[in-house]
C-alpha cells in the first residue's frame, strides 16, 4: 500500500509550492484547488494530492502511529519501547501540523477501544452477510510489509466468487452453461487502516442491488489481527457475453439464486 506524507503547505507559486515535512522543506506540484499556505496537505511522490480537514488529519495520524510503531519493532525495539517512541514521534508531528497532543491522544484512545473489540463484526456489516477469511501473503505487500491497496480488490473478488458458488452460481457454470460473465465495471474503495504480512482478514460481502443487467455488491474487509476495518469497497458488475462485447439480462433462475445472497435471506449459506 502506498501512503502519502502529511505536511504543511508553506508557499504557493501557481501550480508549484513548498511543503514542510518533519522540518525539511520539499518542493512539490499542487494538484488540488484553492490550496493556500498553512493548509495541512497529503504529499505523495512530489505531488500535493489532498488538502486535509481536522478529522482527516487525526485519522491519518492514527494510521501513522501503526506504521511508525511497526518500523521500530521491525528494527529491534521491544513492543513497549516501540509504543513509547511512536507516540513521541506522533505528538511532535501533530504539534508541527497545529494539532494539540491532547486532541490526538483522545482520538488514539478511541481507536484503541475499537481495536479491543477484536473479531466482532463491524456495525456496517449486515448479520446475514457472507464471509471468508484470508491471510495476507508476502507477495501482496510493499517494502514495509503493508498490503498494497490494489490487493484489497483481489481479495474482495475472491469473496464475491465464493459467495456466488455458495448459491450454486460458480463462474464455470455461468460461462459453460449460460455463456455469460459478470465482470466488475466500477469500484469505489476506501482504505481505512493498514494490513500487514500474516494478518488475518475477514472479508464480508453482500449484494446491495440486483438489477436487470447488473449487480451491486459491497465488501468490508475486517482485519482480525488489529480489530480494525481495513477497507470498505463497493462494486458494480454487469452481465455480459463471454467475449464481453455486449450486456445481457440476468436469467430469471440466476436472479432467483442471487436473491438468496441479499441480506436477510434465510437460505444464505456460509463456507465451512
Amino acid at each position: 500500500m502506498c501512503w502519502g506524507v502529511l505536511g504543511k503547505l508553506v508557499r504557493v507559486d501557481g501550480v508549484e509550492g513548498e511543503v514542510e515535512v518533519g522540518g525539511a522543506t520539499i518542493r512539490a506540484l499542487i494538484a488540488v484547488e484553492e490550496a493556500k499556505p498553512g493548509d495541512v496537505v497529503l504529499l505523495h511522490a512530489g505531488v500535493v494530492i489532498e488538502k486535509l480537514d481536522r478529522e482527516s488529519i487525526l485519522a491519518n495520524l492514527t494510521v501513522y502511529y501503526d506504521l511508525v510503531k511497526y518500523h521500530y519493532t521491525f528494527n529491534g525495539l521491544s513492543e513497549k519501547e516501540a509504543d513509547t517512541k511512536a507516540r513521541e514521534d506522533l505528538v511532535k508531528l501533530a504539534q508541527d501540523l497545529g494539532v494539540s497532543p491532547e486532541e490526538l491522544l483522545k482520538v488514539m484512545r478511541e481507536s484503541e477501544r475499537e481495536q479491543e473489540a477484536g473479531a466482532s463484526k463491524p456495525e456496517s456489516v449486515p448479520e446475514s452477510s457472507f464471509s471468508i477469511d484470508y491471510v495476507v501473503q508476502l507477495a501482496e505487500t510493499d517494502y514495509l510489509q503493508v498490503m498494497h491497496y490494489t490487493n484489497y480488490v483481489r481479495v474482495c473478488e475472491r469473496a464475491f466468487m465464493a459467495m456466488l458458488s455458495s448459491a450454486g452460481i460458480s463462474y464455470s457454470k455461468l460461462i459453460h452453461e449460460y455463456g455469460l460473465f459478470i465482470p466488475t465495471v466500477e469500484v469505489s474503495a476506501k482504505i481505512r487502516s493498514p494490513s500487514r504480512l500474516d494478518n488475518t482478514l475477514r472479508v464480508y460481502v453482500w449484494l446491495e442491488e440486483i438489477g436487470r443487467k447488473h449487480l451491486k455488491y459491497r465488501c468490508v474487509v475486517h482485519n482480525l489481527t488489529t480489530g480494525r476495518v481495513a477497507a470498505d469497497i463497493e462494486h458494480v458488475a454487469v452481465c455480459t457475453d463471454t467475449a464481453i462485447t455486449s450486456s445481457h439480462e440476468l436469467p430469471e433462475d440466476i436472479k432467483k439464486a442471487l436473491g438468496m445472497l441479499v441480506p436477510g435471506s434465510s437460505s444464505q449459506k456460509q463456507p465451512r
